[in-house]
């Protein structure tokens, strides 16, 4: 972008920024009364007469009773159907879940061959059983 393009973007982004900061401080205003509006006197004089009059007419219409309503006209009675009963059939008996038992089998399976080389670690080896070893006799005796 050239040097020309970026300064024309600059001038724009600033006057939209002049433009917003103007137009949100402006309506604001705070701290300032508004002007009372002027109006004349025979203006005002002429709006409580027309409110007056107004306001008699409507107390005159309250005053006034709405006509009676016309009578309904009187038909003979209809003798209406009663709608026929619905057929109640016999309630089932009630459904009763019984599970079944569980039923577990086992199946024993034959234990593991383990080898032991000659080569492992063991604590039972016949060169460490020696006498003068008190506590390593698992019968207790010496």
């Amino acid at each position: 972008m050239s040097r020309i393009h970026s300064t024309v973007i600059a001038l724009v982004i600033g006057a939209a920024a002049t433009g917003a900061l103007f137009a949100s401080v402006r309506p604001v205003q705070l701290g300032q009364r508004a002007p009372a509006p002027s109006v004349f006197a025979h203006e005002l004089a002429s709006r409580q007469a027309k409110l007056a009059a107004w306001s008699r007419s409507l107390e005159a219409t309250l005053a006034k009773h709405p006509p009676a309503l016309p009578k309904l006209p009187h038909f003979a009675p209809v003798a209406a159907q009663a709608a026929p009963r619905p057929s109640v059939a016999p309630a089932k008996a009630p459904v009763t879940y019984v599970q079944a038992p569980t039923i577990v089998k086992y199946q024993h399976t034959p234990a593991p061959t383990t080898t032991t080389s000659t080569d492992s670690w063991s604590d039972d080896d016949p060169g460490d059983d020696s006498s003068d070893d008190v506590g390593d006799d698992p019968s207790g005796g010496d």
